[in-house]
């Protein structure tokens, strides 16, 4: 099939809601990355996501709205979750209810809870909105894939696959939402992301990190997207590093012997250090060590532009300390926990 690339203010946007309508999926800008979307009601078109994405079957989906009245799709509204949907919707945050019989088991992957947001951008709100129904919607790539923060990633991913991409731009955050379950009124974080531990502490003090949220494959039935399978990979080996940088020196020596292509994923701070070791590198700037918003904005796009380069072998620089961060979280995935001190 042909895609098309869609300009929020033009015609084609009915399009855009026809086909959602129809059962058929659309590829939408949000704050956090893209996503693919479908009528989540529907099991016609979540079908139809799964297939787009190579997305294994038992992943669940995130179920988007544009309403505060959820009570339709979920069983119970705790008070402490009200509390997180006053502060924090619209905006980067999932919370994890017990579904209700309106969700199909294929939009859960077969579980009894269903997580929900509201994003903060006007045309996803609006897409929902005049589409009539909850969009249920993973990231727009190809699953494995590092997630799409604009229109183009999406078209590279997904050419011939969707009819319609959505052109927003540039992702504000650049980094899927954090998620938290709020099943038997427990908050307990299960994948990190812009709205960090510390923000919802301000709200539910009581609130938990996953204790197994950075472990490298689960062997559950995953509650939440994010926790079992690969993801976020270029398609080169990628390498995290950290600790003595003359020991790094040596080391990205010797793997520019080692392979065909290196590059480098570093702070803008040490890319005269790294420009020094080879002018053969290839290095990619995800942003200043000072500014961890820059860098999440950036992560993914900056992985993309490793296969972009062709590059075999890819090393990143350690981009935080706390690997409980949503930055450490997807690098680290992204690496497949491959990290090197020095």
């Amino acid at each position: 099939m042909d895609t098309r690339i869609i300009n929020f203010y033009e015609d084609g946007f009915k399009d855009c809601v026809n086909e959602i309508r129809e059962n058929g999926v659309v590829v939408f800008p949000t704050e956090t990355v893209y996503g693919i979307g479908g009528n989540a009601l529907s099991p016609q078109a979540i079908n139809k996501i799964f297939e787009v994405k190579n997305r294994e079957r038992d992943n669940p989906l995130i179920v988007h709205v544009c309403d505060y009245d959820i009570s339709k799709y979920v069983k119970n509204i705790s008070e402490d979750s009200n509390k997180l949907i006053d502060k924090f919707w619209p905006g980067p945050l999932t919370i994890i209810f017990e579904k209700s019989s309106i969700i199909p088991y294929e939009t859960t992957g077969g579980r009894e809870s269903v997580g929900l947001r509201m994003p903060n951008n006007e045309i996803a709100l609006k897409l929902i909105k005049e589409s009539g129904c909850p969009i249920a919607a993973p990231s727009a790539n190809i699953s494995g894939r590092p997630s799409g923060t604009n229109s183009k990633r999406c078209f590279d991913d997904l050419k011939g696959r969707v009819k319609f991409i959505i052109d927003g731009c540039e992702s504000k955050i650049g980094l899927e939402s954090t998620v938290i379950s709020m099943i038997n009124d427990e908050p307990i974080i299960l994948r990190p992301g812009y709205i960090t531990l510390q923000d919802i502490q301000k709200v539910l003090p009581r609130v938990k990190m996953y204790e197994r949220v950075n472990e490298k494959i689960l062997d559950e039935n995953p509650i939440s997207p994010g926790m079992k399978y690969k993801h976020y990979a270029p398609k080169g080996k990628m390498v995290i590093v950290k600790g003595n940088m003359e020991n790094i020196k040596s080391y990205v020596k010797q793997e520019i012997i080692n392979h065909k292509k290196v590059g480098v994923l570093c702070f803008k701070e040490n890319y005269k250090f790294y420009r020094e070791i080879s002018e053969e590198l290839n290095l990619v700037v995800v942003g200043s060590k000072s500014d961890l918003n820059e860098i999440g904005k950036n992560l993914f796009e900056s992985i993309r532009r490793f296969d972009d380069l062709n590059c075999d072998f890819i090393i990143s620089e350690c981009l935080n300390e706390d690997f409980s961060t949503a930055i450490m979280n997807r690098l680290l995935k992204a690496a497949s926990f491959n990290v090197i001190t020095f």
